[in-house]
């Protein structure tokens, strides 16, 4: 058995009015059109819906039956319309980011403050995780992008580059007046670094430099958030090395300088997105806000921050 949903709309629209022709008008179909539709749902359902004379028409036992049934199933049907309708509008109006944390703390803000402006209550989720749980969150599906500073070597992935940072000293207390305006490398090697752990890209950039000469990089201390490091720097500690974007939200602390590394490594930054899968609305609004972001960075700190490789 076929029934369409189309078919049994007319059919209720008729059990109301009675009237072929009134239907007919209603429905903007022919009358030809409605008599064969109820005579094919008839056909369909074994009964007789309606009693036919040339002064009326009646609704039979069963068409009264189908009425009570229809209704039911149309409600349904409409509701059911209904709540995937709303569903796929609120998730157009998802979005999901995976993202460093310092770079989740520099751009993203000004990126979502962008998105609420233009779109009615967005929902937005932001993952600040390690580099590699940001690139798995998109190769599973489980985020829309993410903002990452190694480009991902995975075949269904790409990532675009959206600026590179240099690496430079934080100082703080005796060791501010003690560390120059800018530094080398090398000068590292005779102060009591503090950096991020060797899970950690910005480790592996600043470790990968000193291979690159023969060293072996070993900080004085290592810890997993930038924040902490922050505090330890504060209370003179040691200095910490750090792309300049992860020391962005430093620089208001009270006492603290910055040193530029002068030969240290580039960082890159950019978004990785899946290769065969079409973005969001959102998602592309997003990312292009991520672009002006950066465009402004690179602007305002043009010292520290450098256009992407082309």
């Amino acid at each position: 058995m076929n029934i369409s949903p189309r078919q049994l709309r007319m059919f209720l629209a008729l059990s109301e009015s009675l009237n072929f022709s009134k239907t007919a008008e209603q429905l903007f179909i022919t009358q030809p059109s409605l008599s064969k539709t109820i005579r094919d749902l008839e056909d369909a359902l074994g009964v007789t819906l309606f009693e036919r004379t040339t002064r009326s028409v009646q609704l039979t036992d069963s068409g009264r039956q189908l009425a009570t049934v229809a209704r039911t199933v149309i409600g349904e049907y409409d509701a059911g319309l209904l709540r995937m309708q709303n569903a796929a509008e609120r998730e157009a109006q998802q979005l999901r980011i995976a993202s460093l944390p310092s770079l989740a703390n520099v751009m993203l803000p000004q990126v979502c403050a962008q998105l609420e402006a233009r779109r009615n209550a967005p929902r937005i989720t932001i993952h600040d995780c390690s580099n590699s749980a940001s690139i798995e969150r998109v190769l599973n599906y489980l985020v829309d992008f993410a903002l990452a500073s190694v480009a991902p070597s995975h075949p269904e992935l790409q990532y675009e580059e959206i600026l590179r940072d240099r690496f430079v000293l934080l100082s703080c207390g005796a060791w501010r007046k003690r560390i120059a305006d800018e530094v080398k490398l090398d000068d590292l090697l005779q102060l009591p670094v503090i950096s991020m752990t060797d899970a950690s890209t910005a480790m592996r950039y600043i470790s990968a430099a000193f291979l690159q000469r023969g060293v072996e990089f070993r900080p004085k201390m290592q810890l997993d958030q930038v924040g902490t490091i922050a505090g330890f720097v504060k209370e003179g500690t040691g200095v910490a090395v750090l792309p300049y974007l992860g020391m962005m939200p430093m620089v208001s602390l009270k006492g603290m300088k910055i040193s530029s590394i002068t030969d240290g490594p580039l960082r890159s930054v950019g978004v990785v997105t899946r290769r065969q899968s079409s973005l969001s609305t959102i998602a592309d609004e997003a990312i292009a806000e991520v672009r002006g972001v950066a465009t402004q960075l690179r602007e305002m700190h043009a010292e520290w921050l450098l256009p992407p490789r082309i």
